[in-house]
């Protein structure tokens, strides 16, 4: 019998997830084709660590033939997708096309900006490793200037560094400017009491999905270590050298102000990656994320052997009527039922529904604190510090890669990254 035929967008979690399951489940019935632009999966929980200089790019980066690669069923391509051909079962990017019997699309996500004017202009955003890496950049032009500028109120700005939301990535990434800012201060003799960092959050609390007597725990760890945060204020616009926002809660009326600075990180939104509009599947009514059902098929497309995974799949689950969440273990659980019910095609047996089962969530406040739970547990501080880098260990387990293992151990804690 003539091997299938798989063909997978797009090597994120859910992309490296459904490979793996795949590649060793059907290594003599399966041909494995993984697309993605780039030749690497990035580790988009680590990105901030790089913008903030704790680690350098290649911190972040798991190069697909160190690791998925080395399935002798598996080819990655370093290609982008151009468009589907759903009639002929072929993927057309812009260097090859590829027959299919199966296709996993799992494209990620990116930011989402809501229509405030001037982010995209003047914000940076934090999805990738470029954008990571503008950052960076950024914020060393910045430093270096205000070293050299006399005026008082451009100094200022200068030195004001404002991340814009206080879910999981704003409050990782202010927590990065906090060790920054030590950092900075030193090499550049400016006193840390002249930078200023906002935290700007249109809700009422920070870290909304947390637990919320860790958040509260994380809010005064953060208070303590002179970083503003800005509740209830709502940004409007986003300009060069200041953003516009509107403070007040929702039973209140808004004031407009300004906040001065010449830079803003945006990490509010999260939407689905648009490059997936080139398969011309059916959307959910908001946040461009493909609609599937609960085997992680492509509503419409379930007798096509088409299944989307990750931050780019819309599946609803039914106990809340939301989509799933865009996080690493929604990640890969999509990846992986996707590539049980590809197998079950393949090999016979029951199809397997997707049921979300999530170990825990841990925040890091800069390289000495974090909160956080694992299953029911509640920690903060050193443990979930100690925590989150088992987390990132334990992956590399999971990747079968020794290589990264030891670099992770080498990053944190002898090879730092340089401002």
């Amino acid at each position: 019998m003539a091997k299938k035929k798989i063909v997978i967008v797009g090597a994120g979690f859910a992309g490296v997830s459904a490979t793996r399951l795949l590649a060793k489940n059907l290594k003599n019935d399966a041909e494995i084709t993984v697309i993605d632009k780039h030749d690497f999966q990035t580790s988009m929980t680590q990105l901030h660590e790089v913008a903030a200089s704790r680690v350098e790019a290649d911190a972040v980066q798991y190069h697909l033939n160190r690791t998925i690669g080395k399935f002798n069923n598996v080819k990655v391509v370093k290609e982008s997708l151009v468009e589907l051909d759903k009639a002929n079962k072929k993927v057309i990017t812009d260097k090859n096309s590829y027959d299919y019997d199966y296709l996993v699309v799992s494209m990620g996500g990116e930011p989402n900006d809501f229509g405030v004017p001037g982010v995209n202009e003047y914000g940076f955003t934090l999805w990738s490793l470029e954008d990571a890496l503008k950052i960076k950049a950024h914020l060393k032009e910045m430093v270096q200037a205000a070293a050299k500028e006399a005026d008082s109120e451009k100094r200022k700005k200068l030195l004001t560094f404002s991340v814009a939301g206080s879910g999981f990535t704003g409050i990782e990434m202010a927590g990065e400017l906090i060790d920054w800012r030590k950092k900075a201060s030193k090499k550049y003799g400016i006193p840390e009491s002249e930078f200023t960092i906002n935290i700007v959050e249109m809700m009422p609390t920070i870290m909304n999905i947390l637990d919320r007597s860790l958040a509260d725990k994380a809010l005064v760890y953060l208070q303590n270590k002179n970083i503003n945060v800005l509740v209830n204020h709502g940004i409007t616009a986003v300009a060069q050298d200041h953003i516009t926002v509107n403070v007040g809660g929702r039973d209140e009326e808004k004031v407009v102000k300004e906040i001065p600075g010449n830079t803003l990180i945006w990490t509010t939104g999260v939407q689905g990656n648009t490059e997936a509009e080139a398969c011309q599947l059916s959307e959910t009514e908001r946040g461009h994320r493909l609609q599937a059902n609960e085997y992680m098929e492509a509503i419409g497309e379930e007798n096509d052997g088409i299944y989307v995974a990750g931050d780019v799949s819309g599946y609803i689950v039914p106990e809340n009527g939301r989509p799933t969440p865009q996080i690493v273990e929604a990640a890969e659980q999509t990846g992986s039922t996707a590539a049980k019910n590809i197998i079950a095609d393949i090999k016979g047996g029951e199809k397997t529904k997707f049921v979300g089962n999530y170990r825990g969530t841990l925040v890091s406040i800069g390289s000495g604190y974090a909160v956080g739970t694992v299953g029911k547990t509640k920690l903060s501080g050193f443990s979930a510090t100690f925590m989150k880098h088992m987390v990132y260990l334990v992956y590399t387990f999971e990747i079968r890669s020794g290589h990264y293992f030891f670099k992770y151990i080498n990053d944190q804690l002898f090879h730092k990254g340089a401002i």
